[in-house]
């Protein structure tokens, strides 16, 4: 009976996978920066029981995918990876091809079952000519993934994970007739963006979008660790995604790596008393409720269409800078784009002043998040 209670509770566990985007080391100083970073923490984590790279392992050095196999090798956990744009030989009057991701990873399309949970992991990155490239997928590869769903009506959850969003894909009708009998246990995971963001692509699916382990391209001024800033576009830090999936649940968490902070509250317009929520793993239908320093009561925050402010201050940095000191420091620069951030909120607070602590309470289908911020000017 002990024997049988045993199995039953490891049946009832939930399975950790960590989802981890793009660590795209350029030359081998970025392979360094990957080695202490994002390698290092996934290392040092005894919770975990599987990690998936969601492509651009490299940025078009080929190269460099033994060291970057090298760290993930030394993982206690197994490990996969799909192929992402920049995994692939680059040579000249060459269509761009996987020989050596091949020779080196051993499979491009794989899948596989983990405590009732189906895993799909597919190379969505189609060639055009001899450097452009679409998402998509080939003829062969949906007949694939039919059979595939087709063997998956006892499974709890099926996992699709690929490089480019399939909200990015063409082809996309087809790919979802194709998941329509497991849509309501399907669930994807991609990267390719360099930003987070999470949405409902069709009822039942979500996309998880999952930034990049290398932020914005490893760029940006250096921190006590020297590993550069590299803040996403959407105003997320360099981070990744944590699975529990349980049952024919899941839950999610993002984690900045080597930091434990998951939000931020910033003074986004004093004049007005506007504070904007950033939830760095949020999704576009979660919930935001706030409460001001001192206070007892919880407000319930909006969705917001600003820039997230941790993106306004870097580039207002960028701008604020000599062409002279652009010159010389370069990396220290990080490309920002300036769009309004997937997960944003704001609420109005007149009373707390920048300094002080405040409490953001989230939570999504998926996702729960509560903590104590500092409110930032």
């Amino acid at each position: 009976m002990k024997l049988l209670a045993s199995i039953a509770l490891l049946l009832q566990c939930a399975l950790r996978v960590a989802f981890v985007g793009d660590p795209q080391a350029d030359g081998s100083g970025q392979v360094v920066y990957n080695q202490r970073s994002i390698f290092k923490e996934l290392r040092s984590r005894k919770d975990l029981e599987l990690v998936i790279v969601l492509g651009d392992i490299v940025n078009d050095d080929v190269s460099l995918l033994d060291p970057s196999i090298a760290s993930l090798d030394s993982l206690s956990v197994p490990w996969f990876a799909v192929p992402g744009n920049h995994d692939r030989d680059v040579l000249s009057g060459v269509p761009r091809d996987l020989k050596t991701w091949m020779a080196k990873i051993g499979y491009v399309d794989t899948s596989f079952v983990v405590k009732g949970v189906r895993f799909v992991l597919m190379n969505n990155v189609r060639t055009k000519g001899l450097r452009d490239y679409e998402g998509g997928f080939s003829e062969a590869q949906k007949s694939w993934l039919d059979s595939l769903v087709r063997e998956s009506s006892k499974v709890k959850r099926l996992v699709l994970a690929t490089h480019i969003p399939v909200s990015e894909m063409t082809g996309r009708d087809s790919l979802m007739n194709i998941l329509a009998p497991v849509a309501g246990k399907t669930t994807m995971f991609c990267g390719h963006t360099h930003t987070v963001r999470r949405h409902q692509i069709e009822p039942g699916i979500e996309e998880n979008i999952c930034g990049a382990a290398c932020g914005s391209w490893w760029r940006g001024v250096k921190d006590e660790n020297g590993l550069p800033y590299a803040l996403m576009r959407c105003g997320s830090p360099r981070g990744y995604f944590i699975a529990d999936f349980k049952g024919k649940d899941y839950r999610l968490d993002y984690k900045p790596v080597l930091r434990e902070d998951k939000a931020s509250a910033t003074i986004a317009d004093s004049s007005a008393h506007i504070v904007a929520v950033n939830i760095f793993g949020g999704s576009e239908d979660g919930r935001v409720e706030y409460r001001a320093a001192g206070s007892h009561k919880w407000q319930e925050a909006s969705k917001s269409e600003r820039i997230a402010p941790e993106v306004v201050k870097v580039s207002d940095w960028n701008h604020s800078k000599t062409k002279a000191y652009r010159k010389t420091h370069k990396e220290e620069f990080i490309p920002m784009i300036l769009r309004p951030s997937p997960h944003l909120w704001e609420i109005m607070d007149t009373t707390s002043s920048p300094g002080s602590i405040v409490t953001i309470r989230y939570k999504d289908l998926h996702m729960k998040v509560k903590m104590k911020v500092r409110l930032q000017r």
